[in-house]
């Protein structure tokens, strides 16, 4: 869910800045189509790969195990909603799991692939706005 949304705003965004409309509520709507169509997409082609991190890497999870860790980050987002704060669905389950994992003994967590999912986390908006700011730099050179 959400994760599309963020591209929705984007999009939605770069249509008003454009002036191809005038609001949020005049969005298109190819554009929820071609987001969500996208992520459905991309969870066909690799979310295997993320389910299987998420539900053996970390620890191993039994589905009472998950029934709980989905609860537990679905709370979570409740409360940071209703206080407005803004979280990650990612790690707000990841989280959860790693709880999980934990209530069984702080063995059953694997923190060497915790360890890599942080740093991945850690290193993501640096190197995202290194990216984007080379790009701004390549597109005003050649524009």
């Amino acid at each position: 869910g959400n994760d599309a949304q963020k591209v929705m705003g984007i999009i939605t965004a770069a249509l008003i800045a454009s002036g191809s409309i005038t609001d949020f509520h005049q969005m298109p709507v190819w554009v929820p189509l071609a987001c969500y169509t996208a992520i459905a997409a991309g969870t066909m082609s690799g979310g295997w790969k993320i389910v299987k991190t998420m539900g053996t890497r970390i620890t191993k999870v039994t589905p009472f195990e998950g029934v709980a860790a989905e609860t537990a980050g679905a709370i979570t987002l409740f409360v940071t909603e209703a206080l407005k704060i803004p979280v990650s669905t990612t790690h707000t389950i990841t989280g959860s799991i790693i709880g999980v994992g934990a209530t069984k003994r702080l063995s059953a967590v694997r923190w060497g692939v915790t360890v890599n999912l942080l740093w991945a986390w850690i290193l993501t908006i640096p190197v995202s706005g290194a990216l984007a700011a080379l790009v701004y730099v390549i597109v005003h050179w050649i524009v």
